[in-house]
């Protein structure tokens, strides 16, 4: 029990002093943002590129984990766009908000500091296989069913092709892409480039709960009790399950299959509320369950790591 807490109360703890520090505004917004643009831009760039040329073996490379991850979370989708539509009478576009929100977790700010710190950085090799495709496919999708809703059948191809645009834009995924290029190739790293990108890399896992912590008090909760439980229940316990039950039949490894089951775990992604803002729909359900998945996730995410302990040692 005390190894446990030693892993998930410093990522907690971390993310309570950025919420202090932004819900009393200590820092300006201006300057939380910024910690936020370095953190994605630069910091998480240089982890997870390092940790993919030093930690990528091919042989074990197991691209099942895709199927157990994104195989569960469209079911899930698709069981929350039914709730939506049958059970609250949603629209399209509102079902399909829910459906994201069911499903889309915060695998950078919170999940990258979870898994490092529960199977070091060779867990980040499977988790970076996750997050390469997570916007691209959960993203892409939910926006091509809101163009449709909309009544614009062109504009869910161009939304698709753009949302492709965008991870290719991603810095974390070109980091990624370049880290799998580099160690293709059989290259090393330079003494002098390692010690850069272990001191550049070191920040960007507090820096990232800090800045996830500063971010979360500038919302408010809102909305619906039903659809909120609804995603809650779906997000924390339902799609980790899935990925559980898949995992074997796949044969994937005790650390994949961890990995893959604790990144399914992680609370909503507040990435979901930026589509949400950006189409102006279903806004107040998804705030609500990024605050409160979150918090919640303090217990989940310990049990899960609890739960998960032998295939971590």
């Amino acid at each position: 029990m005390i190894g446990l807490l030693e892993i998930v109360l410093p990522i907690f703890a971390v993310v309570l002093a950025g919420w202090i520090v932004g819900r009393f505004e200590i820092i300006k917004g201006d300057r939380v943002n910024g910690l936020a643009d370095f953190t994605f831009f630069i910091a998480i760039p240089a982890l997870m590129f390092r940790s993919v040329v030093r930690n990528i073996h091919w042989q074990t490379l197991d691209p099942g984990v895709l199927i157990a991850y994104f195989g569960s979370g469209l079911g899930v989708y698709a069981v929350a766009m039914v709730i939506g539509l049958r059970v609250f009478r949603m629209r399209l576009e509102e079902a399909a908000m829910l459906g994201l929100a069911c499903t889309f977790g915060n695998s950078v700010q919170l999940g990258i500091p979870v898994v490092v710190r529960s199977f070091g950085e060779t867990g980040l090799v499977p988790l970076m296989l996750i997050i390469s495709f997570h916007a691209m496919i959960l993203i892409g999708l939910t926006t091509v069913l809101i163009e449709i809703a909309r009544g614009r059948g062109g504009g869910a191809k161009a939304a698709a092709i753009q949302s492709a645009k965008g991870a290719a834009k991603n810095p974390i995924i070109v980091a990624m892409m370049t880290g799998l290029a580099w160690a293709a190739l059989g290259l090393d790293l330079p003494r002098l480039a390692d010690d850069f990108l272990v001191l550049l890399g070191a920040s960007g896992i507090p820096c990232a709960l800090f800045a996830l912590g500063a971010q979360l008090a500038r919302f408010r909760l809102a909305g619906s009790l039903g659809p909120t439980a609804v995603i809650l229940v779906l997000k924390l316990v339902a799609l980790p399950g899935l990925v559980w039950l898949m995992a074997e039949p796949l044969g994937l490894t005790a650390e994949t299959a961890g990995v893959a089951i604790l990144a399914a775990g992680l609370p909503t992604g507040a990435n979901v509320f930026v589509l949400a803002s950006r189409y102006r729909v279903y806004e107040a359900p998804v705030v609500s369950s990024v605050v409160i998945s979150t918090v919640l996730s303090i217990g989940t995410v310990t049990a899960l790591i609890g739960w998960l302990g032998p295939l971590r040692s």
